[in-house]
């Protein structure tokens, strides 16, 4: 989707209280995400964030606010990108302790049979990888402000977590908060975007948008049939304790 920065930053000085709203919605409940997940995982003793969502949020918030100097340079510094920045220093932080959460809590479940030091070097390299990948797959977008890729990365585990729990057949490391979070996120930067850039109000994104609205809703659904099939047998024996929040 094609933008021009400067007229998709004047949309948004044009209609600040709601873009603000929608900025303090999105960051807010990112970190209601993020923490959730942290606190599951040690919980639980399993991974919740999976390995593909934390590596893709890791690079694409470190990126953006690694680019302050040119927030700066050539976009006078506003106050949109700026806030963004400061936020996702935050979250970058939340997202490394995902990765080692993973590394510590995914041996046992995906590769037992190598030592922990082995998954954890595996690991770090797939993370290296996926930052090369990424690195590729932004440079070439015409996405100067991190428009689509953040509308993308709001939604992008969801379908993993979807992944999840179909394979291990059970609640383990979901939470229906954090697909409730999910929708808020999504919902909030989307609206900060139709906003400021009119190929936003097209066809495909308001499908992207119907589709991933939806998705973790149905993500909460299966999480509500589990746990009703968990209550109605007993628990086998050996077997992780399930939760959700």
């Amino acid at each position: 989707m094609h933008y021009d920065p400067a007229l998709a930053l004047a949309a948004i000085d044009a209609h600040r209280p709601l873009v603000l709203a929608c900025l303090a919605l999105a960051l807010g409940f990112s970190f209601v995400y993020f923490t959730i997940a942290l606190r599951m995982a040690q919980r639980q003793k399993v991974y919740v964030e999976p390995f593909l969502g934390a590596s893709v949020f890791f690079w694409h918030d470190l990126s953006f606010a690694a680019h302050w100097p040119v927030w700066q340079s050539q976009h006078g510094g506003h106050w949109w990108l700026q806030m963004w920045s400061v936020g996702l220093c935050g979250t970058v932080a939340l997202e490394a302790y995902l990765i080692w959460q993973f590394i510590r809590y995914g041996h046992r479940e995906i590769m037992p049979s190598v030592s922990q030091a082995a998954f954890a070097g595996l690991t770090l390299a797939g993370v290296l990888g996926v930052g090369a990948v990424w690195w590729l797959i932004k440079a070439s977008m015409n996405d100067p402000l991190y428009f689509v890729t953040f509308a993308i990365t709001a939604v992008w585990s969801t379908p993993f977590h979807t992944g999840i729990m179909l394979r291990r057949r059970n609640t383990q490391g979901q939470s229906v908060a954090m697909n409730l979070s999910v929708v808020i996120i999504f919902a909030a930067v989307s609206t900060a975007f139709l906003v400021a850039v009119p190929a936003f109000r097209s066809p495909p994104f308001y499908a992207f948008l119907a589709v991933f609205l939806a998705w973790p809703l149905a993500n909460i659904w299966m999480i509500r049939r589990f746990e009703s099939g968990q209550q109605a047998r007993p628990e086998p024996p050996g077997n992780f304790a399930h939760a959700s929040v």
